[in-house]
């Protein structure tokens, strides 16, 4: 399909424009709270009780009664376990009729049973004590609907007495791999052929986003068979997305049967690498037509593919972590066209530089090295040695 530079759209837009003609249809169900890392919360979850239910032991201590201070410290000495003092472990609960607790380490245990106090201990009522709710309260907010659930949430809800939690059923995302010359993973190559690994780098990104990859078996560059997949897959997902026979090669056919079926349809971005990218909504659903080369469907996964599914939950993107850094080579942003730059970013001395993925260098190496990300504008010229503002990709921590 021919590209349309004038009609074509920044990639804010693009989002922009599949988003707001788009309304998911979210279901939700019921999961174990045990295995409910990473989903996403369908309504907001509230505390079911107050903890503690009853004041209790901040320390590790024995637990006295306040008023036995009231005209200073009495003599401990003769003290006896259970009646003038009790044992209260942090955590612990104890005898109603004690109200503080004094530390261990400030009482030394007698032969006797009785105990003694350091001569300049100052004792405060009700010290050493968790109040009944301090850890939550009951009808406490603990977490949104619209969270992701981490760790730290899931312990939160299981205390607050979440057993189980109402998340939002994983969106399903169809991938269709296309092209004559693909063959799959584990197939040993031959001339003219290429394997299809992109299922493998999207089904990992849909997957740590919360979503379900249904995959479809290589499709050749036939027509016919082309848009019965498409058809197939608009019937079981609630997103498409259909890669390679993006852009204008004699067998390119998928943007031209996007558009046949859609009630919106664009064509390109701009933005490079992964102009020729088809935006579509075919049956209310978003159906996008991505770029065969690796690094064309990773940027297009990065901004795209991603921003959809955090719209089907109703999230934002949580911004990258971006560094200052100094450019050992010049960036520049085609006259139409927004330059994605992948970069490889390290230190020297103290100071964070980046550059793009030498020229020259595999695949493999631009996948292993690159660590960073900066995007130039259409037109800007980026000289060697300026310092720009750049993300960092991954886990990558420079501190």
């Amino acid at each position: 399909m021919k590209f349309d530079i004038e009609n074509a759209l920044s990639r804010p837009e693009a989002l922009e424009a599949i988003i707001s003609r788009w309304t998911p249809q979210r279901e939700t169900e019921t999961v174990p709270i045990e295995r409910s890392l990473g989903r996403v919360l369908a309504q907001d979850c509230h505390a079911q009780h107050s903890l503690p239910v009853h004041r209790t032991s901040a320390v590790d201590g024995i637990a006295v009664r306040s008023s036995d201070f009231e005209e200073g410290a009495p003599n401990t000495a003769l003290w006896k376990r259970g009646e003038d003092f009790a044992q209260a472990d942090t955590g612990d609960d104890f005898p109603d009729e004690f109200d503080s607790v004094i530390a261990i380490e400030n009482v030394t245990l007698n032969e006797n049973g009785g105990l003694t106090l350091p001569a300049a201990y100052e004792f405060k009522k009700e010290s050493g004590i968790k109040r009944a709710g301090s850890f939550m309260q009951e009808g406490e907010l603990l977490s949104r609907a619209g969270d992701t659930l981490t760790p730290k949430l899931m312990a939160i809800l299981a205390a607050g007495g979440w057993s189980s939690v109402p998340v939002i059923c994983k969106p399903k995302i169809a991938y269709i791999p296309t092209g004559n010359e693909l063959v799959s993973v584990g197939t040993a190559p031959s001339r003219g052929q290429n394997i299809q690994t992109n299922s493998v780098m999207l089904r990992a990104c849909f997957e740590q986003l919360g979503a379900e990859m249904i995959e479809f078996g290589i499709v050749p560059d036939v027509r016919e068979q082309l848009g019965a997949a498409i058809d197939e897959a608009l019937s079981k997902a609630d997103i498409v997305i259909v890669n390679g026979g993006s852009s204008r090669g004699s067998e390119d056919y998928n943007s031209e049967l996007l558009e046949e079926r859609a009630t919106y349809f664009s064509h390109g971005i701009k933005a490079v690498p992964g102009r020729p990218i088809g935006l579509a909504i075919v049956n209310g659903k978003p159906a996008i037509n991505v770029p065969g080369p690796m690094i064309a469907a990773a940027l297009a996964q990065d901004w795209l593919i991603s921003g959809l599914i955090r719209a089907f939950y109703g999230q934002t993107a949580a911004p990258r972590v971006k560094r200052p850094a100094v450019l050992d080579a010049p960036l520049r942003g085609r006259p139409s066209f927004e330059h994605l730059a992948r970069l490889v970013a390290h230190e020297v001395d103290g100071v964070l530089h980046a550059a793009p993925a030498p020229n020259g260098c595999t695949l493999a190496q631009n996948i292993r090295e690159v660590n960073a990300f900066a995007a130039v504008p259409a037109g800007v010229k980026l000289e060697a040695g300026q310092t720009v503002e750049i993300e960092l990709l991954d886990t990558v921590d420079w501190a």
